[in-house]
């Protein structure tokens, strides 16, 4: 965490998830990496093939784009624990260990991330040419990493998904034939936007402003400031 301050955030948070049944709507292991860490207790259950972005997001802005598509996961999820598909079952099933959350609220979180250079969107590479060509194009310069988080409950579905997205700046080293090379070589650019990730602790990558855990894929403080207001206010049951 970068600080003292979004770090005793997150904390609170993670004491407050008590009081409610927190389903992941992604196969994202770095979601399920960075809720673990953090001690939150959640059900994973990603969202149904074709939420991903259709034709007529190609025109939206990144941010509009990611928080979107952020939205249609926590909906699509939200909708399967609705109609108890067997899957929403078989991943509600993982609270039955926890007692007290047997009456507690549900909400569905919906993610989804991009990098941006110079107004191009970056998403995840579809192969090892694509991923080179990324990285090309973000050697040597700054960038942003947009990260779309939303809210929904299964239980209110009338009620307003709540969704944001949150930014953070990043600056790449110009990279080296030879750096690049071995990278791609390590392939730990598959599956991340971008086609790097920031959790892979290489020395070129560095970050300038905003949160750490946006860049990985789930903005932890943005998540933990709305998990206690939620509780704190009812917004949504």
């Amino acid at each position: 965490m970068e600080n003292q301050e979004q770090a005793d955030l997150v904390e609170a948070a993670r004491r407050s998830a008590v009081d409610f049944r927190l389903v992941l709507a992604s196969r994202s292991p770095r979601r399920r990496s960075l809720l673990s860490d953090a001690g939150f207790v959640f059900a994973t259950l990603p969202s149904e093939d074709g939420t991903e972005e259709s034709n007529e997001d190609a025109a939206l802005a990144p941010r509009d784009l990611v928080r979107k598509l952020a939205e249609s996961k926590a909906q699509n999820v939200a909708r399967q624990i609705s109609r108890r598909t067997a899957d929403a079952q078989a991943a509600m099933a993982a609270f039955d260990r926890y007692p007290r959350l047997k009456s507690a609220p549900i909400w569905a979180l919906g993610c989804d991330s991009v990098a941006e250079v110079a107004g191009e969107i970056l998403g995840k590479p579809r192969d090892r040419d694509d991923a080179e060509r990324m990285l090309r194009t973000l050697s040597g310069s700054r960038h942003a990493v947009h990260t779309g988080v939303a809210i929904w409950s299964p239980t209110n579905l009338d009620a307003p998904i709540l969704s944001q997205t949150e930014t953070s700046i990043l600056e790449m080293e110009p990279l080296s034939d030879a750096r690049l090379a071995d990278y791609l070589a390590s392939g730990q650019w598959e599956g991340k936007a971008g086609a790097f990730g920031y959790q892979d602790g290489v020395d070129w990558l560095r970050l300038v402003s905003g949160s750490e855990s946006n860049v990985v894929g789930l903005p932890l403080e943005a998540f933990s400031r709305w998990a206690l207001a939620l509780l704190n206010g009812g917004a949504i049951q």
